[in-house]
């Protein structure tokens, strides 16, 4: 007992450094949060924003001088014939607004759909240029927003709802589908892409009436991958690199992506230079380009979340195919029996009550799965009593899989893995007890596969490496389950196994 005793006490500061570690990392990822947030949004102030003015030019150069010397920067300045061409320049999303000059009071064009923060702050700013002049201010509102979505905000709040679970299931994914095959660990975040674009699209109809069914659900599915796929690779490679993507797609991904006013162009200088790169903002946008501006200036933002998306596979693809076990089992051997011979264990295991009936046939090899449990000990034990009286081999399997080896944080990882490998030491002692109570030489094998592929995978080596011996699997039948149950590993190899399969009860 004293060692394990040593082994508790050596647990618990392992167990408190993790949790400080836990705490410190939350604290960071909110202080990091709030400043950037706060920072983006504490003052806000318009910077470039593209803005259009029809008019002579003596009248618009008087125009831009008395507001570029109110908000100093504030405005990109964009010349246009006249007020339809002014009009077409809003709908294509080459300006927020402008402003005609030309007849009686200047009218005003904004366009409320393409967010609240921008068109509140031009009407604020010319209304204030038309007072001082002594007109008055007409204002048109030239794409204005649904009536199910009356402030315009669904499209930034669908990306939203949509940023979390992707982030959420990249991360899982990854973990879930480490050891699986590299098809799947690629297939999974894509999957739930393809189904997150499908469900979000249809909810935004129902409830905000934005339609364009399939556009919108084909670049939500695209964001998504984006965010899962990157973040699914990220956790790859070492699980605590999650808080990257974190970092990335929520702690600047929110703020910079501008809300859902739109404020991108009023952020300091960090938030609008990442603005056009990272895909909250960039899918955003998109939904309402497509739902309000006729799919306008959408393409490159697309081509955006494509890279995104595709640089998440690729390195998925790559990880996978990099971390693949390098021992891949041969193709089953299935022994051809003469019809006049039977296979030799048939002919000398008797149905003998009480114990292995013994015989004087050719070696057998004998794969058993072990796992320290009570019907693996039994089918172990058995078959050691077996070959006590005839000649063969005793070959034993431990599977070590694991679908989750780390928590999200990865702080747990080297807890897990210690009791993994104890647990693997743990197997491998009470197997070397059976095998040496029976006095039968033996092999003990770890591999990092389910139970039922671990002893096929073995069994196909063993019956490679002794092409005259047909191995014979023996595996314990569980008692938990009931009466004409056998158990799922037993059954998975009764139904998949080219080889004989014994479960004993």
């Amino acid at each position: 007992m004293a060692p394990r005793h040593r082994h508790q006490s050596r647990s618990y500061p392992a167990r408190y450094r993790g949790l400080a570690g836990f705490i410190l990392a939350s604290a960071a990822f909110a202080a990091i949060f709030v400043a950037v947030t706060v920072s983006a949004f504490h003052k806000p102030a318009p910077h470039d924003l593209p803005f259009g003015l029809v008019g002579s030019p003596a009248v618009t150069g008087q125009v831009e001088h008395t507001v570029d010397r109110a908000v100093p920067g504030a405005f990109g300045w964009r010349s246009y014939p006249s007020e339809v061409t002014a009009r077409t320049g809003i709908e294509q999303r080459e300006v927020d607004g402008a402003l005609v000059t030309s007849g009686g009071n200047p009218l005003l064009l904004v366009a409320q759909a393409g967010g609240t923060g921008p068109a509140q702050f031009i009407t604020a700013a010319f209304g204030t240029v038309a007072a001082g002049s002594g007109r008055h201010l007409v204002v048109s509102d030239v794409v204005p927003p649904l009536a199910g979505d009356t402030q315009a905000l669904s499209s930034w709040f669908m990306c939203l709802g949509v940023l979390i679970p992707s982030l959420a299931a990249g991360s899982a994914s990854a973990m879930a589908f480490r050891r699986a095959r590299p098809a799947l660990s690629v297939a999974a975040p894509v999957a739930v892409a393809v189904v997150v674009g499908l469900v979000s699209a249809a909810i935004a109809d129902a409830i905000a009436g934005l339609g364009n069914y399939a556009a919108i659900a084909g670049i939500v599915a695209l964001f998504s991958l984006a965010v899962a796929g990157v973040t699914a690779a990220l956790a790859r490679i070492w699980p605590p690199l999650t808080a990257v993507a974190v970092l990335a797609f929520i702690v600047f991904g929110i703020p910079v992506s501008g809300g859902p006013a739109n404020l991108a162009s009023f952020g300091p200088g960090f938030v609008r230079v990442l603005n056009p790169a990272l895909p909250l903002g960039v899918a955003a946008n998109a939904v309402r380009n497509v739902v309000y501006f006729g799919g306008n200036d959408t393409v490159p933002r697309v081509w955006i979340l494509a890279a995104w998306a595709l640089a998440g596979i690729a390195g998925l693809v790559f990880l996978a195919t990099l971390r693949r076990p390098a021992h891949v089992p041969p193709e089953p051997v299935v022994p051809q029996l003469a019809s006049a011979e039977p296979a030799p264990f048939i002919a000398d295991l008797a149905p003998v009550q009480g114990g292995p009936a013994l015989g004087t046939a050719r070696p057998i090899t004998l794969v058993v799965g072990f796992d320290d449990s009570e019907p693996a000990r039994r089918a172990l034990i058995w078959g050691a009593d077996l070959l006590k009286a005839r000649p063969g081999t005793l070959h034993v399997v431990y599977s070590d899989h694991v679908h989750v080896d780390s928590d999200l944080t990865g702080f747990a990882h080297a807890e897990m893995e210690g009791a993994r490998e104890e647990k693997a030491a743990g197997v491998a002692e009470a197997a070397a007890e059976i095998a040496g109570a029976a006095g039968v030489p033996y092999a003990f094998e770890r591999r990092e596969e389910s139970p039922a592929d671990a002893i096929l995978a073995a069994a196909s080596t063993q019956a490679a490496d002794e092409p005259a011996s047909t191995p014979l699997i023996v595996t314990g039948r569980s008692h938990h389950a009931p009466h004409r149950v056998i158990g799922s590993v037993p059954v998975r190899l009764l139904h998949d196994s080219p080889y004989p399969v014994i479960a004993i009860a």
